[in-house]
C-alpha cells in the first residue's frame, strides 16, 4: 500500500467519523495477514464503514464504474482496492485478489455481489470468497453491517471470530464443494445478524422507517427473488434427473 495515500485515510476517517456514529461490536483490530473479510452488502458506503470503524485498513474489492473518478482511483490504488467488472468473469481482479492473499494481505468481499436493498435478510452468496478461500488456505473473517451508512445517524456493526474451510481442503474445488463452502460463510454472515439483532432487540433499537422508494426496491427484490428461487428449483430438478 501507498503509505502517503494510507496516512491520508487514517487522518480523514478520524475527521468523518463524527458524521457517521457506529457502535461496532467484536474485534475491531484485524491482524494484518492472508485473510479474507465478508460481510453484507447494504449500500456502496460499506468498505468505507468498515475502514473508518476498524483499526486496520485492508483491501476491498470494489465496482470498477469509480475508477472513472481519478481521484477515487487514486486513493483505491494506493490502498490496493481491486476494481471488479460486474457481469463479466474478471480474471484481473482474480488474479489480484490471489496475489494480495498469497502475499500475505487482507482482502474485503462482499458475496452478495451487489447492494441487498432488504437489509433484514441476505441475498444468496456468489462462490466466489470459497474459491479464494480455498485456492490460499485463507482464514475467514465475517461482519455484519445493520442498516444503510446515512450522514449523522446512528449505525451498527458486528464482527465475528476468524474460521477456516479446512474440512472442505481436502476434496477437489468443484461446483459441488464451491457451493456447500459458500453455504458456510453465508451462515457464519447469518449467525451475525441474528445475534446483532437480538443485541439491538434486547435493548429497544429499532430500524428507521423505509423511505417510499426504500419500500419500492424492496418490493422489486423480493419478486427477483421468488423468480431466482423457482430458477434454481427448475435447474436442480434437472441436475438430479441428469445424475439418475
Amino acid at each position: 500500500m501507498n503509505k502517503f495515500v494510507v496516512c491520508l485515510v487514517k487522518i480523514g476517517r478520524s475527521v468523518v467519523r463524527p458524521f457517521y456514529p457506529t457502535k461496532v461490536y467484536g474485534e475491531r483490530v484485524i491482524p494484518n495477514k492472508k485473510c479474507l473479510v465478508v460481510g453484507n452488502h447494504v449500500s456502496g458506503w460499506d468498505p468505507l464503514l468498515y475502514t473508518m470503524w476498524t483499526k486496520n485498513i485492508i483491501s476491498f474489492v470494489y465496482k470498477a464504474e469509480f475508477s472513472k473518478s481519478m481521484f477515487l482511483k487514486w486513493v483505491f490504488d494506493g490502498l490496493e482496492f481491486v476494481p471488479v467488472r460486474r457481469g463479466e468473469v474478471d480474471m484481473n481482479a482474480t488474479k489480484c485478489i490471489l496475489r494480495l492473499l498469497k502475499n500475505d494481505q487482507a482482502v474485503g468481499l462482499f458475496p452478495e455481489g451487489t447492494r441487498n436493498p432488504n437489509v433484514d435478510c441476505l441475498q444468496p452468496f456468489h462462490t466466489g470468497a470459497a474459491l479464494f478461500a480455498l485456492k490460499t488456505k485463507s482464514p475467514i473473517r465475517p461482519f455484519y453491517i445493520w442498516d444503510k451508512t446515512k450522514f449523522l445517524r446512528k449505525n451498527y456493526m458486528i464482527i465475528g471470530d476468524e474460521f477456516t474451510l479446512e474440512e472442505f481442503y481436502d476434496k477437489p474445488i468443484d461446483r459441488k464443494t464451491l457451493e456447500a463452502a459458500t453455504e458456510v460463510i453465508k451462515n457464519k454472515v447469518d449467525e451475525l445478524r441474528n445475534r446483532l439483532n437480538e443485541m439491538l432487540s434486547a435493548r429497544g433499537v429499532k430500524r428507521r422507517p423505509r423511505t417510499k422508494k426504500e419500500i419500492e426496491k424492496i418490493k422489486a427484490y423480493n419478486e427477483k427473488q421468488r423468480t431466482l428461487s423457482k430458477q434454481l428449483a427448475v435447474q436442480k430438478d434437472a441436475r438430479a434427473g441428469g445424475e439418475e
